[in-house]
């Protein structure tokens, strides 16, 4: 059966700044994490994965279709739901009116049908008390939750977060766990981060991106494991450590390579992540 995502040696350049660098990749059903740090190409990747920016080189595929060739691409849109960075939502709209409107462009024509769908996607999200409310007197997290209800539209086979836990609070993001582990479990859901609690919680695999190329592809658990043996507790900062800082009760934890006699404790997918971006990405 063909992989929902297949990319090979994708490269996506903006001037002479390279962004996207070679990249293969492979993945099927499930919540998939991107990781890497500001600057890394996550969105750039992920605008390719929603078919808003083409290739300079390399091959995407999608469902096994090629979003380069108009017909196919559109086949993609129809099974694909996408959340960009900045949704741009028209703030005259109520959150209601406004995923009724992309849910038209998704090509939910009967009216009925699409209502349902609407207020599905919105109770989902927990707006079932604001879906009325007009865009503009929303907080910027509600605003985020209106632009997921509306990738959410029409149960996509393919799903492009980029950054979809930005500006919730913890409450919320419990519940973006719950929709996105359901939704998960019969479509892929691809989503960029910076907080790796929500990868740990979510996903089956992840993906770190550094300077355009992919340095991981695994389990939360193998991340994590990159760093075994490496971090370590002591009352001061060590000079030869990557990085040292005081926890909240008053230890220091260091990552690197630990000196003689250290006291070395579990580590956890942070220091996995710091390890591999600052060792193996610096010499990528």
């Amino acid at each position: 059966m063909t992989a929902t995502i297949q990319l090979a040696a994708v490269r996506k350049h903006f001037g002479a700044t390279v962004a996207v660098d070679g990249i293969d990749w492979s993945a099927d059903t499930g919540v998939i994490g991107v990781l890497g740090p500001n600057g890394a190409g996550k969105t750039t990747l992920l605008r390719m994965l929603a078919t808003v920016l083409a290739p300079d080189d390399g091959s995407v595929r999608l469902f096994g279709l090629d979003p380069g060739r108009p017909k196919e691409r559109l086949a993609i849109r129809r099974q694909l739901g996408f959340l960009p960075q900045h949704a741009g939502l028209y703030r005259n709209f109520s959150a209601f009116d406004l995923v009724d409107y992309v849910a038209v462009l998704k090509e939910i024509s009967d009216r009925a049908r699409r209502r349902v769908e609407v207020r599905r996607v919105l109770v989902a999200v927990g707006l079932e008390a604001e879906m009325h409310r007009r865009i503009r007197t929303l907080s910027g997290g509600m605003q985020r939750r209106v632009a997921l209800a509306a990738a959410l539209l029409g149960e996509p086979r393919l799903i492009v977060l980029d950054e979809p836990a930005a500006g919730l609070d913890p409450d919320q993001r419990l519940r973006l766990r719950h929709v996105l582990s359901d939704v998960g479990s019969r479509a892929t859901v691809v989503m960029s981060t910076h907080q790796s609690d929500e990868v740990v919680a979510l996903c089956r695999q992840v993906v770190v991106i550094e300077r355009g190329r992919r340095l991981f592809d695994g389990t939360p658990a193998a991340l994590t494991a990159v760093a075994d043996g490496r971090v370590w507790v002591d009352d001061h900062p060590h000079p030869d450590a990557l990085r040292s800082w005081v926890t909240g009760d008053g230890t220091v934890r260091s990552i690197g390579s630990p000196p003689p006699g250290a006291q070395i404790v579990s580590p956890t997918i942070d220091d996995g992540y710091l390890l591999l971006t600052n060792e193996i990405g610096a010499h990528a």
